[in-house]
């Protein structure tokens, strides 16, 4: 990965959103179906939010993560509460794991932000031991994606994400290699106000922030007046994939 996309994913306050992913971090790591001692590797970990929960049941977990930024978060939530996790800062297109090295692989909409699909999922495979379990989330194009669109933001790397939504690519990738069955969920965030939601998702959406931080002052208002819209009444909802995997 090049210096600017780990930047793109750093300087965000990503903490903050991804306290609003807690019942999809904890579906997640339910469907990992692990034990203690089981080895869980956690792709694109962010600021730790799986990684954490595998942690507290017993795991032996490892989380990796292009941004050193949300990888310090991460490491200091762990030490905050005592985890033994290892972080570390790499790519999860050339993972620097052996293979079969993990009992179970997670990536919460992380790795599907990668820009080789084929290449990440070799590399989800790749780590993953036989009978190990896969768990992996995607968001689809929907509302929020349109609403990017009237403000302005057009992100190849966003639409690319989003191919991971669709069954036919989800099992072009991974169908060879695992066991495979898509489920989906709802995700919902609530503020007080459109102007409360605005300043969550603005400030901790790291690829949105960023887009925000290179505009101009006009163009900046023009996309806040129509997020603010789309915000009102202080509610976002998306649905997203769930697919869950079984090593071949």
């Amino acid at each position: 990965m090049t210096g600017s996309v780990a930047d793109a994913w750093s300087g965000a306050s990503y903490e903050r959103i991804a306290e609003t992913f807690a019942p999809i971090h904890d579906r997640v790591v339910a469907a990992l179906e692990i034990g203690p001692g089981a080895r869980v590797l956690d792709v694109a970990c962010g600021t730790g939010g799986v990684a954490l929960r595998a942690a507290r049941a017993g795991a032996d977990v490892v989380g990796i993560d292009i941004s050193a930024d949300q990888l310090a978060k991460a490491r200091r939530a762990a030490g905050s509460e005592g985890l033994a996790i290892q972080f570390d800062e790499g790519d999860c297109q050339q993972l620097p794991y052996a293979d079969a090295a993990f009992d179970a692989v997670v990536s919460a909409f992380g790795a599907i932000f990668a820009p080789d699909h084929e290449r990440t999922a070799a590399e989800l495979a790749r780590v993953c031991r036989p009978v190990g379990r896969l768990v992996l989330t995607a968001w689809p194009a929907d509302e929020w994606t349109q609403v990017h669109a009237r403000a302005g933001r057009t992100s190849i790397e966003d639409a690319d994400a989003r191919e991971w939504s669709k069954e036919e690519h989800v099992r072009a990738l991974l169908g060879d290699a695992f066991e495979l069955e898509l489920q989906t969920g709802n995700w919902r965030v609530e503020a007080g106000s459109e102007e409360e939601l605005w300043e969550l998702a603005s400030s901790s959406m790291p690829p949105l922030r960023a887009w925000l931080a290179g505009l101009d002052d006009a163009a900046r208002a023009r996309a806040e007046r129509v997020y603010l819209e789309a915000l009102a009444p202080g509610v976002l909802e998306r649905e997203y994939l769930l697919v869950l995997g079984t090593r071949r």
